[in-house]
């Protein structure tokens, strides 16, 4: 498993070198995979370091990613990637945090019952709304302008700068 593990180390540091993007997915595939082999020789009934695991490749992919953007952004306005960094440290640390969680609940209600399926249902239903608020903060603002027509907040700020200059007699 250790070489594995290795293997998919060193395809990491080639990818970084030649700034691709796609390899990233196959090299956190063979991470997982590794972490999977050991799940079916070890078969634990419920293994702790799940949560360890999990956290540590949305980290390395994340990071990944990061290092090959930073390599392939034009330009980007100061402290760009220290807010990345720190946004990325939070998400590990929400991550740590719910599969620890999922993990306590697991393995209370272990039983199985009615109880399972209430906090199964709770969960997905937390998923989705996560996910319908990421894609509404992904969404560019549109606001209306003068004419009733909407516009992005960069239309509109690009609108107020090249008619700063005007006046209005």
């Amino acid at each position: 498993m250790a070489g594995i593990g290795a293997v998919a180390a060193v395809c990491l540091v080639a990818t970084l070198l030649v700034r691709r993007p796609e390899p990233i997915v196959g090299v956190l595939a063979l991470l997982g995979a590794t972490y999977a082999l050991i799940l079916v020789i070890d078969s634990p009934p419920l293994d702790g370091r799940s949560v360890i695991v999990g956290a540590a490749l949305l980290t390395i992919g994340e990071l990944a990613y990061l290092s090959v953007e930073a390599h392939l952004a034009v330009t980007e306005e100061a402290g760009a990637t220290a807010r990345r960094v720190a946004s990325v440290a939070v998400l590990a640390l929400l991550a740590l945090a719910l599969g620890a969680t999922t993990l306590a609940v697991v393995g209370v209600l272990h039983a199985g019952g009615i109880a399972t399926e209430v906090v199964g249902v709770a969960a997905a239903a937390a998923a989705v709304g996560l996910l319908v608020l990421a894609a509404r903060d992904a969404r560019p603002s549109k606001q209306l302008d003068e004419a009733g027509q909407g516009v992005t907040e960069g239309e509109r700020t690009g609108a107020n700068e090249r008619g700063a200059g005007r006046s209005v007699v």
